[in-house]
């Protein structure tokens, strides 16, 4: 066989092999798409902590001793951060009961701020010149806060006392009247049709469900932890794997691709996580400087912190959530004495106009540098792409994805002509 048939016959079985092991690639990643979300999270957790890890010397007990400490106090930051977080969401009677006050204020807010009169439907300048417009935009607002039956039945079982939880207290239930205009008939016929142990039933069943949903998530999420240590133990058996299948004629190119790589997104990945945190932070005590509840700041400013990894998307969702909230407060206790239910949502609008100044002014500068060196609409097409093509997951790894492929770009091709390939 002459030389020519034997490089003819490689490129055969390269080209064969590599098709069939993308092909192969692209199948598992499709069928196994629910393990890829907990596998990315252990990479990068594990990733995150990689350098204190490496940097614990000692035996080798010593140096395991030291990293399952870690685990440790990892594992217990996710399990109070997550309890915390769990303990601020709003339960079942909690979310009716916002639902009910935010369609109230929303339309309490709408006729102050327009000045309508019920009886001439006539309202101030805002109003009489863009009322049509308006008005269908507040219809479908209030069409989307409208409970369903479903919802009216769960409604009026915890207006009794249900599920341990107090009864539902009388000013939410004149809220939920003059929302849905609903008379004392009514109210009787619906429960009359389709009954309470129906409806309790109907819970249950609901909640049963969702328990093997429950414990069907679970073991599919234990893959996270596995990954963080199997990859916190690494000791470079991965890297130095994925080196020996390179030709000696790229092979200090290509560990120049994957320091560069490997500096470029450390840097950015522990950036962003600094950074998020100081956001979070901060959004979390200016909420509560304003009179939110403790519970609410904390969940709105971790909204507000976990969002701001993709750019420009963090500011806008602190802002919508907080503003939403503001329309239903009530109770405000604020340390600023001019601060009440009327003018919290200027407050939350000013918090985070203080924390986005703030990111882009100290935060970024600091912990980021210049890490990212991208152009805006590059940012804003990287994210609504990802967005269309993997929903947010998409959006939350589409920078961290430009950045791998930039530093690969430029290194590459640079070590092409350094190390005279080309």
């Amino acid at each position: 066989m002459t030389a020519s048939q034997r490089k003819l016959n490689r490129i055969v079985i390269y080209s064969v092999s590599g098709a069939i092991f993308l092909f192969t690639a692209i199948f598992l990643i499709w069928s196994l798409r629910p393990m890829i979300l907990p596998f990315i999270l252990g990479a990068f957790l594990a990733y995150l902590f990689k350098p204190l890890s490496n940097s614990f010397k000692g035996s080798t007990v010593t140096k395991y001793s030291k990293i399952a400490v870690l685990t440790i106090f990892v594992g217990t930051v996710f399990y109070w951060g997550g309890k915390l977080i769990k303990e601020s969401l709003p339960s079942e009677r909690e979310k009716l009961e916002l639902q009910v006050r935010l369609k109230y204020r929303l339309n309490e807010r709408y006729v102050t701020w327009m000045g309508i009169n019920e009886e001439t439907k006539k309202g101030n300048v805002i109003y009489n010149n863009f009322g049509e417009e308006l008005n269908p935009i507040v219809k479908k607002i209030n069409d989307f806060l409208t409970l369903a039956p479903d919802q009216i039945r769960l409604f009026f079982l915890y207006r009794k006392g249900h599920n341990g939880e107090p009864p539902i207290s009388d000013k939410y239930y004149e809220y939920f009247l003059q929302n849905s205009k609903i008379s004392e008939e009514f109210q009787a016929n619906l429960l009359k049709q389709d009954g309470t142990a129906d409806a309790e039933n109907r819970v249950i069943a609901e909640k049963k469900e969702g328990l093997f949903s429950l414990i069907h998530s679970l073991s599919i999420w234990l893959i996270f932890p596995l990954t963080f240590l199997f990859l916190l133990f690494d000791k470079g058996q991965i890297l130095r794997f994925t080196v020996r299948q390179i030709p000696n004629r790229y092979f200090e190119l290509m560990l120049t691709v994957i320091d560069r790589v490997d500096e470029a997104l450390g840097k950015y990945i522990r950036g962003t996580v600094v950074e998020c945190t100081l956001v979070g932070i901060t959004l979390n005590i200016g909420f509560w400087i304003c009179g939110m509840p403790f519970k609410a700041a904390f969940l709105i400013g971790a909204i507000g912190g976990f969002t701001n990894a993709i750019p420009f998307f963090g500011t806008v969702m602190a802002c919508i959530v907080g503003c939403a909230y503001a329309l239903i407060a009530e109770d405000v206790q604020s340390i600023i004495p001019f601060m009440n239910a009327n003018n919290l949502m200027i407050g939350v609008v000013v918090v985070v106009l203080i924390a986005h100044f703030l990111d882009n002014a100290i935060f970024q500068p600091l912990v980021l540098g210049g890490a990212v060196n991208l152009h805006p609409i590059v940012v804003i097409l990287s994210v609504f792409g990802g967005s269309m093509l993997f929903g947010f997951a998409g959006m939350l790894l589409a920078i961290p994805t430009i950045v791998v492929v930039k530093v690969v770009l430029e290194t590459f091709f640079h070590g092409l002509k350094a190390y005279r390939i080309i």
